[in-house]
This record gives C-alpha cells, structure tokens and sequence, in this order.
C-alpha cells in the first residue's frame, strides 16, 4: 500500500538500468561466459588483489568451530567485535573497528549485497541477521570498497552470502542439543538440473536467555534459484523469511545492587517480566540478473525488497494478571530498492590498464513506530498489539497511543577506475549520495508536533583513492583514504540531526611470504565530524541520538596464522590463529574532548590453537577477550547504582569444541561445543540497567551429508 508508487518507480529504473547491457549485447553475436562482476558479493574468490583490508569467514571455518552464534563466529574475524543483548545474539550487535557496536549501527550488513540493516536511511540498527548454518560465507571490508557501497562506510561492511546451488546434489541434516535448553537444527538441500542451480534451507533455534524469565526461538526459511538463461545471461531469484519469538526479554534491565544480588533474576520483581516480549517477522525478496555483454564488459543489476515487522510489548511495573497495563514498540520498516553495476576491463590507454566500474542503486524506505497500549489487565503480543489510538481516559484506557511515520528516498552513483602498470594499482573513485528524510507525527495526543510533517535532505559526495603494490614475493601492500558517512537516525526529538562525514585511511600488508604463516595487518586512523552516539535511552528504554562531537580512531588490526603441515608431512596439522585489533577512539571537540568514544573497547580479539587429524578428528580452544568500554560519553568510571551508565569491565572467556568423522561410507560427523566454559559471570553491557552476559553453554550434535 505504503510502497506501490516507489515501486512503479523502481521498475522503470530498473528497466532504465538494464537497457545499455541489453543494447550492446543485441550488438554482438560472439558467446562469452557469465561476468565476475555480481552484486550479490562483494569480494572474488580469495581477498588477494583487494585494495584495502578484507577477511573471508568461510563455510569451512564455520563448520569446524561451529560457534553457538553469529556473534561468536564474528571473533575470529580482525577488527570485529560484538556485544550481546540477549543469548542467541539475534539483537544484533556488530562493530568493526571504531564502531560502537550495539545495534550494529555503523555498520553497512548486507545480505547477498542486499542492505539488512532495519533502514541504513531511517533508523540503522538491526534486529536481523542470517542463521549460520545457511551462510556460505561472510565478506569483512575494513577501509575497502566504500565507493561502491553506502551508506555506513566510514568503519566497514559485512556481506552474508548464502549457500550456493552445487553441480552434484547435496543434503546436509544438522541436529543439536545441550544446556540452556539448547535445540537446534539444521536441514539443506541444493543441486542443479539442467541450467537451473537451487537451493532450499531451514533452520531452527531455541534456548533460554540470560535472565531467568527469557527463552527465545527462531525458524528460517530460505529459497534461491539461480537460471542459466544462455552463456552470457543469468537470473537469480531468492526469498528468505524468519520468525522470531522471544519470551521474557525486554531492555528494562538491573541496578548495581539488583546485579551483585541475583545477576539472572527477573521474576523476583512479581512484575510479569515474563510476560514482556519482542517478535520478528523477516522477509526478502531478491531478484539478480548478470549479463556478459562482451569478454569485458558484464553488468549485473537486482531488485530487492525487506519487510521488517519488530514488535515489542512490556510490563511497566505491575502484571497484566494484577491488573497492570502493557505498552509497546511496534515497529515497522519497509525498503525497496534497485540497483545496477557494470564493469569494463582491459582498457589500455596512455600506457596504463584500466577496468572501470560504475553503478548507480534508488532506495526507498519505509519506517512507522508504533506505540499502542493495552488495557488494564490486557497481555500484549505479536497476535495481540494493543490499540495504537488509544486516549487516556477514553474506552477504559489509562495511556496515550502514539503513530509517527518517517519515510526516505535515495539515490546513490559512484564511478572508479583502477589503473594498473606493472606491480602498481591505483584506484580513484567518487560516489554520490542524495538522500531525503520525512517525519509525520500522524497521532500523538497532547502534543503540538501532531499533524506536523517535516523534511530533511543531504547531498554527499564521498571521493577516495586506493593504493596496491604486488611486487613483494607472495605479498601485497594497500593503504588508501577515503570519505564515508553514516545518516542520521530519524528517530530522534531533535529531527534532523547532521550525518556523520569521516576521512578513513589505512596502511597494510597481505603475505604469505613466510612458509606456512599467513599475515593481514593494517594501522587505520578516522577522522570523524558531528559523531552520532545514542546519548540516553527513554522510559521505554528507546535509544536517544544527539551529534555529540568530532572524534578520532587511530588502531591496527592483525590477523595471522600458521600450520604445522608447511613444515613436515604427518598424519596431522597443529595450527594457531590470532584475530586482533587495538582502537583508541575519542572526541576531539568540545566539553567531551578526550573521552573515549562509548561502547568501543581499546583491545578485543581471540587467540585460537587446535589440531586436524587425518583419520577425522579435530580439537581447538579459543580464548577471547573484550577490553573495558564506557557506556555513556560523559565517561562515568563507577557503575551508578541504577545500572544506567558506568565502565563495564573487560572480560576474557574460553571456547572449546572437537569433532569427529565417523569411518562410515556415509559423511557423517560427531561435535561437540562449548562457550564461556569457565561460567564467568560478567556484564555485556550497560543499556537502561545491567546485563549480564550468556553463562556456560555446551551444545553436542551430529552432521550428515548425502
């Protein structure tokens, strides 16, 4: 209803975009194979040749750590950290480098190069991410390709590529058990027949939270199909859906002393925190298609639509079953969006090889939070919302209800050329950005914004320049500079507030020089104006955004490796791994200059030693350690007693798991994983109140591919 004239309108750019591929491929008649170039990917086969920092998490790493959550596989990756927010990290939580992590606010995710984020427009935050077990694998940018995508680019991007069909049909049958009330599972299958690859997945989840009243549970649905029309042409199509059902969570979370007394205990408050709850209904729609239009020229080009349905219901003090009243949060985000790319290589002029790449992506994103209220007595769910028109004194109800839409269009180009002589690539690129913001207060009682609409609008542009140098032995040097921007929240009193604009470079080096040890480190430095940073939550718990003040990130991230198996032929390989990354970030301006940057830990990364043995075994351990970060940009050192603001302490916790391939015709594979073995009680952060972090969980289970 909300999105059908955007939608006639994405339609027509989208035709609009395809037509110079289709012009020129009417011109030639030569067959030439499919293009690399796909905007459902944003890395080649291996980060080699990447100007800039870049990590694969791979399929196999993640089947042979089998991490209990996204989160937790996101700790072997340089320069990522994560801060849960409940058990199985579905809030999602995910910094790279001088990003605060909650929410994952600034940071681009992308799903199949499709933007996940709630709204990167609107409101970035994001409440869904794909399970693990249906990730083929996950692309990190630190300082790389930010004239391509946007917004979010000031820190990083992360791209979540789904399984890919497979030549030979494949069926993989996960299962999994453990404490917590742990239940999961896992089920595949793809193939192709003919000129047609699919894939069709579901995985499901459950387990208790943190607190004694949380119990959360999620089912996923994926299908792609992927058409090899003829030897130049391709047409993918996906769709994806999650379902989400947590019990007993809510933000109103502990003081000091209700932390140091019970750190899990809800339901000693006789509130029906048990009855609070949050819900989400995820779909996506992605439709691709890839043209090789000659040997090189290619264009790719996708529609694509997210439907985000997140309500939120909670008590605010007494039980429904007391006679209490429940509120909530009930949002709604809609995007829609069409984008296309092409690539020219192997153009040789002025005594230099250029491969060009343009594109140009229309957005248009819808977001309505709601508020409804219940009755007095009246519990609130997902089946149940509670009236959004309520007036206080009316019908029997004791609160306001509350509408305020907010809507954004954009349209984002960019161009770049990478010029190549010799050992030496150079890489200039601009890209544009224009993006309009709307708030319509439609119902909002008592207050004189009601039937208020305003608007903002931003024009950006966001040039930059990489470096690469190949000609060391096995080694690549990058460095580059360039400017990104985050938008900002329109979910703010203080609408419109200012986007945050940063320079962003880095110097690195890629090797494998060394026989047997591979090495990716990089030293980076932001310079960030009109920072964004949740200042104060309200009291809901909803986040507040203020520009606070410039800041500066200075930091290095390090990830290397090494094997024993470079060094002599055995039956076995004993390896280690380290994933590392040191960050200072601090305002530079004003009454806050020199205050470190919230919820951005100094030092954080995990350190990694294991053994593979050829007859099936494999057995690791992991230690990983989150430095200290404050919670408030005033810089509180002692946590206060609401549990509002404060230092949260570092932490370091141990991981473990082994595994086992039965000597059996069928592949089948015993496991077993644990996390925080040592149950250290710590807290994951501080946001309206203390919470604690997951305890000691142990997860047995069995794999089997035919």
């Amino acid at each position: 209803m909300i999105l059908m004239k955007p939608i006639t309108r994405a339609v027509r750019l989208s035709l609009l975009a395809a037509l110079p591929g289709t012009v020129i491929a009417q011109q030639t008649d030569d067959m030439v194979y499919l293009p690399a170039l796909d905007v459902r990917s944003l890395v080649p086969t291996s980060v080699e040749g990447m100007p800039g920092a870049a990590s694969l998490l791979t399929r196999e790493q993640i089947d042979i750590y089998k991490p209990y959550t996204l989160h937790d596989a996101l700790d072997f990756v340089p320069g990522v950290k994560t801060i849960d927010d409940d058990a199985l990290g579905r809030r999602s939580g995910i910094g790279v480098r001088g990003a605060p992590s909650r929410r994952s606010r600034k940071v681009l995710l992308l799903e199949d190069g499709t933007p996940i984020n709630n709204s990167a427009y609107l409101d970035s935050g994001a409440h869904y991410t794909p399970p693990l077990e249906r990730i083929e694998r996950a692309e990190v940018y630190k300082g790389a390709g930010q004239i391509v995508h946007g917004p979010l680019n000031n820190h990083g991007i992360i791209n979540f590529q789904n399984l890919q069909p497979t030549l030979v049909p494949e069926t993989v049958i996960e299962v999994g058990a453990g404490s917590q009330d742990t239940i999961q599972q896992h089920i595949h299958h793809r193939r192709t027949e003919g000129d047609v690859g699919m894939v069709f997945s579901y995985t499901g989840k459950q387990a208790d939270g943190t607190f004694d009243v949380e119990e959360h549970q999620y089912d996923d649905f994926y299908t792609g199909l992927e058409w090899q029309v003829n030897e130049r042409n391709q047409l993918a199509a996906s769709v994806t859906y999650l379902r989400e059902r947590s019990d007993g969570y809510d933000e109103n979370n502990l003081s000091l002393q209700e932390y140091r007394e019970a750190p899990r205990n809800k339901s000693r408050f006789n509130e029906g925190r048990e009855d609070n709850n949050i819900s989400v209904n995820y779909l996506k729609y992605d439709l691709t298609h890839n043209l090789q239009v000659t040997d090189d020229v290619s264009v790719s080009s996708k529609v694509f639509f997210t439907d985000l349905d997140r309500p939120r219901f909670q008590t605010r003090g007494t039980a429904p079953a007391d006679g209490g009243v429940m509120e909530g949060r009930d949002r709604r985000y809609e995007n829609l969006g069409v984008e296309s790319r092409l690539e020219w290589a192997n153009i040789e002029a002025l005594g230099l090889d250029h491969r060009i790449q343009t594109g140009v992506r229309y957005e248009n994103h819808n977001f309505e939070d709601r508020r409804p209220v219940g009755l007095p007595g009246e519990k609130l769910d997902e089946g149940n919302r509670g009236r959004l028109f309520a007036v206080s004194g009316e019908d029997g109800y004791t609160r306001d209800g509350r509408l305020i839409e907010y809507d954004a269009e954009a349209i984002s180009g960019y161009v770049q050329n990478s010029m190549s002589w010799g050992d030496w690539t150079v890489t200039p690129g601009l890209r544009y950005e224009n993006f309009n913001q709307y708030k319509d207060t439609v119902f909002r009682p008592g207050s004189s914004d009601e039937g208020v609409r305003e608007r903002d609008s931003n024009s950006l542009f966001l040039p930059g320049v990489s470096l690469l140098y190949s000609g060391l032995a096995h080694s690549e040097v990058y460095a580059g500079i360039h400017r990104g921007y985050a938008p900002a929240s329109a979910r703010s009193d203080d609408f419109p507030l200012t986007p945050e604009t940063g320079v962003n470079s880095q110097l690195g080096l890629r090797t494998t020089a060394i026989k047997g040890v591979s090495l990716d480190a990089a030293v980076f430095h932001n310079r960030i104006k009109d920072t964004l940073i949740r200042d104060d939550v309200d009291a809901f718990g909803d986040a507040l955004f203020v520009n606070s003040a410039d800041s500066e990130v200075t930091g290095v991230d390090v990830g290397a490796r090494i094997d024993s198996s470079a060094f002599y032929v055995a039956d076995y390989n004993l390896f280690a791994e380290a994933a590392l990354n040191y960050t200072d970030s601090r305002f530079t301006t004003g009454p806050l200059d020199g205050n470190r940057v919230p919820e951005v830990p100094t030092r954080a990364g995990s350190f990694t030693i294991g053994a593979d043995h050829l007859s099936g075994w494999h057995l690791s351990a992991t230690v990983s350690h989150f430095g200290s970060f404050y919670s408030d940009i005033e810089n509180t050192r002692e946590l206060t007693a609401d549990g509002e603001a404060g230092k949260v302490p570092s932490r370091t916790l141990f991981s473990a798991r082994g595994s086992y391939k039965l000597p059996i015709n069928t592949d089948a594979t015993l496991w077993v994983q644990g996390r925080n073995l040592s149950d250290k009680l710590y807290i994951s952060d501080v946001q309206d109140g203390i919470r604690p972090g997951a305890e000691r969980t142990v997860v047995a289970g069995a794999t089997v591919k035919f």
